[in-house]
């Protein structure tokens, strides 16, 4: 197993209090996760966080199937929840793959809100962890997402 202690941190403000950041992040991720972020078969229909320690962070599809993502760890609103991701390299859910997404809502002043994301334990990737922490860092990934978010957010 390759060791590595670097995670993937992301941050972006957004111009809504952090009650409605967190909100927005958690609640209405449908309204903003892009469309082919996804590891089904059919297009999303919904993007769900179920709201306590131990929900579900799943994808319910057009077709009525659901993928699995992760499950809740933390649920600290408005302030910070924790997901953990459990999707492989292979870009499939694994029960027995852990990484851990930790998001974070600061008040950046003027009813703004500083949204600080670090996506870790990438080591649990092994052979794998050093391709998908160049994943994760593309332009693509963490960083269009959170910017699918902040447009949502305005």
């Amino acid at each position: 197993m390759i060791e590595t202690d670097s995670a993937v941190r992301r941050e972006i403000v957004v111009d809504v209090p952090p009650e409605r950041a967190f909100e927005l992040f958690t609640a209405e991720m449908t309204s903003w996760w892009p469309a082919d972020h996804h590891i089904g078969s059919a297009p999303i229909a919904e993007v769900l966080i179920e709201p306590r320690p131990g929900g579900r962070w799943y994808t319910r599809h057009e077709d009525g199937t659901e993928t699995s993502t992760g499950v809740v760890v933390a649920w600290e609103p408005p302030g910070r929840f924790v997901v953990t991701w459990q999707i492989g390299a292979d870009w499939k859910f694994h029960t027995d793959l852990v990484t851990t997404v930790d998001v974070r809502f600061e008040p950046a002043g003027d009813g703004r809100t500083r949204v600080r994301l670090e996506h870790r334990d990438l080591d649990a990737f092994g052979a794998d962890a050093a391709a998908m922490k160049k994943t994760f860092e593309d332009p693509g990934a963490w960083d269009s997402t959170l910017r699918a978010y902040a447009s949502a957010a305005s």
